[in-house]
């Protein structure tokens, strides 16, 4: 499949301007004019490349802007982490717990697994040629922060962890490089899957996801699980484009045996396999 994309950024940072100034340069774009941007450029019938004055988890208007006629959105993006380690990310966006950081508590937005795991299979390639693989972690996140007002699928791809990271025009160049090729290609078909347990960097969805026919949707992960809803496991499933999950895995060690099989019995509600990791 091949997605018309919003490919969209904060022109206040590093990690996202840096890499949009790189894809500027791989692809052929034509200046547009793109609502409330403050920079805008198209490749008819295919992309646009915004960048905003707005923080990324406060972008609540991606369904009017850039391109209300996309079918999926990426955010290019730093990411911030107290342990400092570089890192090279993908995540889908939603607030599982009543804790927020833009958007709505016990609230997510739509997940696009086949894009993730084309970007996050491509980062591996771009950020390897570029020399990274030894120096920065490349892994999935759980779902976390917002926005999560917009209806269109999306996903954030991210350079992390600190300002030397956000600045560092190998990471650009390879994130670049990774959102140029999914933009000309588009994505495979794979098996949507969920995932409910591990960390916060889930190593073994992450496997999963780079390794196996499946490709990760949302992941709830086990902090997350102490709080979320029946509402939100539900969204979890429900809240995949562009067709839902066909298994979720539950780690086995991430959850006490009353949450399993309250996930269990939801899952077989909405007709979805669960197999315990």
């Amino acid at each position: 499949m091949k997605p018309r994309l919003s490919i969209v950024y904060n022109i206040g940072d590093p990690a996202g301007r840096g890499a949009a100034e790189k894809l500027l340069q791989i692809l052929d774009w034509k200046q547009a004019a793109c609502t409330g941007a403050q920079t805008c450029y198209e490749i008819p019938n295919t992309a646009v490349l915004a960048g905003y004055d707005t923080e990324q988890v406060y972008f609540d208007f991606l369904d009017e802007s850039p391109d209300p006629d996309a079918d999926a959105v990426i955010v290019l993006s730093r990411h911030s982490s107290s342990s400092a380690t570089p890192s090279l990310t993908t995540h889908h966006t939603g607030n599982p717990t009543s804790k927020t950081l833009g958007g709505e508590p016990y609230k997510l937005s739509t997940a696009a697994p086949p894009l993730s795991k084309a970007l996050l299979s491509r980062y591996k390639e771009t950020a390897g040629s570029r020399g990274l693989l030894g120096e920065y972690d490349l892994t999935l996140e759980a779902t976390h922060h917002g926005p999560t007002k917009p209806t269109k699928p999306l996903v954030f791809i991210e350079i992390g962890s600190v300002e030397e990271n956000w600045r560092d025009e190998r990471a650009h160049w390879a994130m670049a490089e990774a959102v140029a090729g999914v933009v000309e290609e588009g994505f495979g078909d794979c098996t949507p899957a969920v995932g409910f347990g591990d960390t916060h960097y889930p190593k073994k969805f992450t496997q999963i996801h780079l390794e196996t026919e499946y490709c990760l949707g949302h992941i709830i992960p086990r902090y997350a699980l102490r709080e979320a809803t029946r509402e939100v496991i539900i969204q979890a499933v429900t809240k995949t484009w562009p067709r839902t999950p066909e298994v979720a895995f539950i780690q086995k060690k991430s959850a006490r045996a009353e949450t399993r099989n309250m996930i269990k019995s939801i899952m077989e509600e909405l007709g979805v396999e669960a197999r315990i990791i």
